[in-house]
């Protein structure tokens, strides 16, 4: 899992950003406050380990999008990930700089892997074009690379590597879902759900995931009871079994005929029931388009997601906060400040008023207390 995440200067987030995420993490804060670019850190570093930076920053619209503004030298992106990999600490970080506001090159990198009495076991570091790294192992690197890209096929760095690509969030789009999809042999289930339907058919022939989705279905809509994967022209069709209006028969409904709340919810099960799990899950405002009385639902999901995976989750939803636990799961307020986003746990103090059952937590959300107690501290500010 993450333990602790330290950002500066990447979009819209603040100099000096960091955070201590729990094994379920919420972000709350108005539209606009930089919510979403806390969790692309985490698909920002899987594209540029996985893809190459290059095709990373690409993807983002070019380095004047990807490193927050400046109106003089470009800031310096700064991203540092504390983890531990089964059992085992390791620290992976990266600085990019540029002398020009479309320029970029990669200033620092460095990975250090810790073994089981606290010491250090492997690690290189990289600055610039100069290596130093484990006896027999110098990847290929040019300035606009990650020394790491290169790094996954050794035995040293393969479990960093795996770690980091599984780096997953989701912003599911029904339209994606709705329509036939060709069979995708690629897992796990992409960030929109362009394969959806093909992780569907090897869940549903496991029990206990097929069980868990028509469960949450079924809660959700009062009538699905089954789910199945059908072939057709080459393509892959996700059909539910549902109650016909007004009759007693039972039929089957292609998802073409579902509304957008219940393709959301089915993509959003299938990403948090998927086999093998993913070490982190990011999750993109599961309230959109979706009932609310099906959202405490969901947070039952994403809860039973966290005791496998990491899952970070981003909401705006009083629906979704006045269910979450104050005890367990670690709540941070995300504020913009001056065009700067900043990331603020909420303390034990602010959340007393919830413990008396004074308030709700939607309730404090939607007050603006929490952001006013948060972030009357101007002294973060740089």
């Amino acid at each position: 899992m993450i333990k602790k995440l330290v950002v500066s200067n990447f979009r819209s987030l603040g100099p000096d950003i960091h955070f201590e995420p729990g094994k379920l993490s919420f972000f709350i804060g108005p539209n606009g406050s930089g919510k979403s670019n806390i969790l692309d850190v985490l698909s920002f570093v899987r594209d540029s380990v996985m893809q190459g930076l290059p095709a990373a920053i690409t993807q983002r619209g070019g380095i004047d999008t990807v490193r927050r503004r400046s109106h003089g030298r470009p800031f310096d992106v700064h991203i540092e990930l504390q983890l531990l990999i089964d059992q085992q600490h390791v620290t992976y970080e990266f600085i990019i700089t540029g002398d020009r506001l479309e320029e970029y090159r990669v200033k620092t990198e460095k990975a250090i892997m810790y073994g089981s009495n606290g010491e250090e076991k492997v690690s290189f570091v990289r600055n610039g074009h100069d290596w130093d790294g484990p006896e027999g192992v110098a990847p290929f690197m040019d300035e606009q690379s990650l020394a790491l890209t290169p790094l996954g096929g050794t035995k040293q760095f393969k479990p960093l590597v795996d770690f980091l690509s599984g780096l997953t969030v989701y912003s599911i789009f029904p339209d994606t879902l709705r329509v036939p999809q060709r069979f995708d042999s690629s897992h796990p289930l992409k960030e929109h759900g362009e394969n959806w339907v093909s992780i569907l058919r090897e869940l549903v022939k496991e029990k206990y995931a097929k069980d868990d989705i028509v469960t949450g279905l079924r809660k959700l809509t009062g009538d699905i009871e089954d789910v199945r994967v059908a072939s057709a022209a080459g393509y892959l069709i996700a059909e539910f079994k549902q109650q016909v209006k007004g009759q007693k028969a039972k039929r089957w409904f292609d998802a073409a005929q579902q509304s957008d709340g219940t393709l959301r919810v089915a993509g959003l099960l299938t990403a948090l029931v998927q086999s093998p799990a993913l070490p982190v899950i990011g999750v993109e405002e599961p309230e959109l388009t979706v009932h609310p009385g099906a959202l405490p639902m969901l947070y039952d999901y994403l809860r039973q997601a966290s005791e496998v995976s990491q899952v970070f989750v981003t909401t705006h939803s009083p629906i979704i906060l006045d269910v979450v636990d104050i005890e367990n799961d670690v709540i941070f307020v995300v504020n913009r400040v001056e065009g700067k986003t900043d990331v603020q746990k909420i303390t034990g103090q602010q959340l007393e008023p919830v413990r008396k059952s004074l308030l709700r937590l939607g309730d404090l959300f939607m007050s603006g207390d929490l952001q006013l107690s948060l972030f009357d501290d101007t002294s973060w500010r740089k």
